[in-house]
């Protein structure tokens, strides 16, 4: 009969898992034996069971025969692979006083005091940084080889805990099936065949990560099993413009793969190789021309997993498709990728008004000085208000008919170049060419980024990650000041019609100017960086030629 593999559920408990390792420690117990937290148990493949506790906890006294009765069975149940541990948090607890406790309720497991070491190897865990510490008696558990801290394994009474505590203990003894992505994280939702070579197959669908062979009913005894696992949601999980950034430079011999897994995270068109031709379906697959890739998966496992056993789950690999960075989300949150701290502006200049049958160009604007290599964005436009003609570039090299597609009100974009691009504040990025279908004002016509169909991102020299923001500088209702709140300085996007001697002025809430500066040019979407020096924290009111252009919250 197959040895039960467990399957790991949600626990009404209170209970924190923390991805950093325990503390090592050395104590020298109640009985005068040194005891090692790695050498002698987790790096022997042995859970260890921690209780915090002190010589005159009154809750410590009422937990002490449950403890003790745990204890007993788990080392009866499991010989050999489990060890629990007393240690004391209080000072004055030594290690005779520990053996005196000990004895007088009936206690077997290994206990130290102050003097045997317990209160450095107790400090870590009352600091706070692996979760709340409520006080005594609290339980941890620490898995073998990682030292992964399951923290306060708490419930309602003291049998209840102890119920918790061994199932979080046969959780780490048992064996566990699981896969796992390239960058450790297990992976969830994913589809699982598990056959019997020569005979019966049976589906599963996994959900919470890990399975045991319990989840395929009527499943016959066997020597070993082959699972096929299959996952191909959500394509453009961990996919963007950075990946083909990335894979061009693998091509190009600029910069080659480091992990083995990025070649077929690359090969899109499952050719077998790396190309050119790979680029072209992962950016089709971005723009939203392909809503999956034609010829491969979303997820691709390696090597097969075709050896599982009741106690042997060989380790594979899930890859997902075109993510070259592993920056995929496992399934049980999004992944996000680093970020810059602020957004990097993205000025669209529009009319106010725009009239049926008449074509525009509206051109985006950078909103700052900058240097990049690829960026990408997906936009709204409202398409009983436009139609899309075309979008252009004279400032990013290579920007061509394949670097964008508009489709049902969709407008996406993906460039990258081998060449570093530059450019200054007020220069235009994007050319748009639309004709109006019907007369509309600017903020019905307005365009919106919608970052849950594509992040809108600009990737810089060194791969950072900064997000778009599309910030209107035409109409009634234009954003004209950035960023804001503001420290150190911010950027004026100057409207029409200013005279050509104007000046930017700064006005405090009593209506003293506190700052001028002369404009040297006086276009429509000209940005000008304005840096006023210091000023006291507050709500300033900003002027070019008179005008009044928005409020700014300065802070010092």
């Amino acid at each position: 009969m197959l040895r039960k593999l467990f399957f790991s559920a949600s626990l009404a408990v209170s209970l924190s898992v923390s991805a950093t390792p325990a503390p090592d420690f050395t104590i020298t117990d109640s009985d005068g034996n040194v005891r090692h937290l790695y050498a002698d148990y987790l790096n022997q493949g042995k859970v260890v069971v921690l209780e915090f506790f002190f010589i005159n906890c009154p809750p410590c006294a009422g937990y002490a025969p449950y403890w003790e009765n745990l204890y007993s069975s788990i080392k009866t149940q499991y010989p050999g692979k489990v060890e629990f541990m007393m240690l004391s948090n209080k000072s004055g607890d030594t290690n005779a006083g520990v053996a005196q406790y000990k004895l007088a309720k009936a206690l077997t497991m290994p206990a130290a005091g102050a003097n045997g070491g317990s209160l450095a190897a107790v400090a870590p865990y009352e600091s706070g940084q692996f979760g709340p510490f409520y006080g005594t008696p609290t339980f941890i558990v620490i898995e073998p080889g990682t030292g992964e801290v399951r923290f306060d394994v708490r419930a309602n009474d003291p049998i209840s805990t102890m119920s918790q505590l061994r199932q979080q203990v046969e959780e780490l003894l048992l064996t566990k099936c699981r896969l796992l992505t390239t960058q450790g994280d297990t992976l969830s939702d994913y589809a699982l065949n598990l056959s019997q070579p020569g005979g019966i197959s049976i589906n599963h669908q996994v959900t919470n990560g890990t399975f045991s062979l319990e989840n395929f009913p009527n499943l016959p005894a066997a020597p070993y099993y082959v699972a096929t696992p299959t996952k191909n949601d959500d394509p453009l999980n961990g996919v963007s413009t950075l990946d083909l950034v990335q894979i061009n430079r693998q091509i190009l011999v600029v910069e080659g793969f480091k992990k083995d897994w990025q070649y077929t995270a690359a090969d899109a068109n499952n050719s077998g190789s790396v190309t050119t031709l790979d680029i072209v379906e992962l950016r089709k697959l971005i723009l939203g021309v392909y809503d999956s890739l034609p010829a491969r998966h979303s997820w691709t496992f390696s090597p097969p997993w075709d050896s599982v056993t009741a106690d042997l789950c060989p380790q594979i690999t899930a890859i997902k498709t075109g993510d070259v960075n592993g920056n995929a989300s496992a399934g049980f949150a999004a992944a996000a990728p680093p970020r810059g701290s602020e957004p990097f502006p993205l000025l669209w200049e529009m009319p106010n008004v725009f009239q049926a049958g008449t074509r525009y160009r509206l051109a985006f604007r950078a909103g700052e000085t900058a240097s990049f290599q690829a960026l990408q964005a997906a936009f709204y436009v409202d398409p009983a208000v436009f139609q899309v003609l075309h979008l252009s570039s004279d400032k990013l090299a290579g920007f061509d008919q394949d670097a964008w597609h508009a489709q049902n009100g969709q407008l996406r974009l993906s460039w990258f170049s081998a060449q570093i691009a530059s450019c200054a504040a007020g220069e235009p990025l994007l050319l748009l060419d639309v004709l109006a279908l019907r007369d509309a004002g600017a903020e019905e016509a307005a365009l919106q980024l919608t970052p849950t169909l594509l992040p809108a991102e600009l990737y810089g020299p060194d791969d950072a990650i900064r997000p778009l923001a599309l910030l209107p500088v035409g109409g009634d209702s234009g954003s004209r000041l950035w960023p804001n709140p503001a420290r150190g300085g911010f950027f004026v996007a100057l409207p029409p019609g200013i005279p050509v001697a104007a000046r930017v002025e700064i006005v405090d809430a009593l209506g003293r100017r506190v700052f001028a500066q002369a404009l040297e040019q006086t276009l429509a979407g000209s940005v000008l960086e304005i840096r006023p020096g210091s000023m006291p924290s507050g709500v300033y009111r900003v002027f070019a030629g008179g005008q009044p252009l928005g409020t700014v919250q300065w802070q010092e």
